[in-house]
């Protein structure tokens, strides 16, 4: 099954009327290259971000979430060729 990671910007509050979606990534590894190339994190809201998904304690934060990729679809299909 194919897993995305999305990642998007927030508040410091995390309040969900603030995401904002930066974009979407193949690894945690591209994630984080992409962050740490374009905002200045701390190496401890790196680890925040790898380890709870989710940066804290700053005016903007990051959230990351994992997502399958049409699950439904991947399941069909592979059965499909089973048959």
């Amino acid at each position: 099954m194919k897993t995305v990671f999305i990642l998007s910007s927030c508040d410091a509050w995390h309040s969900y009327s603030s995401f904002r979606t930066v974009g979407v990534f193949s690894t945690i590894r591209t994630l984080v290259g992409y962050l740490k190339k374009y905002d200045k994190l701390t190496e401890w809201d790196i680890e925040q971000i790898i380890s709870i998904g989710q940066t804290q304690g700053r005016s903007v934060n990051y959230i990351a979430e994992m997502h399958d990729i049409n699950p439904k679809f991947q399941v069909e299909n592979h059965n499909n060729k089973k048959q």
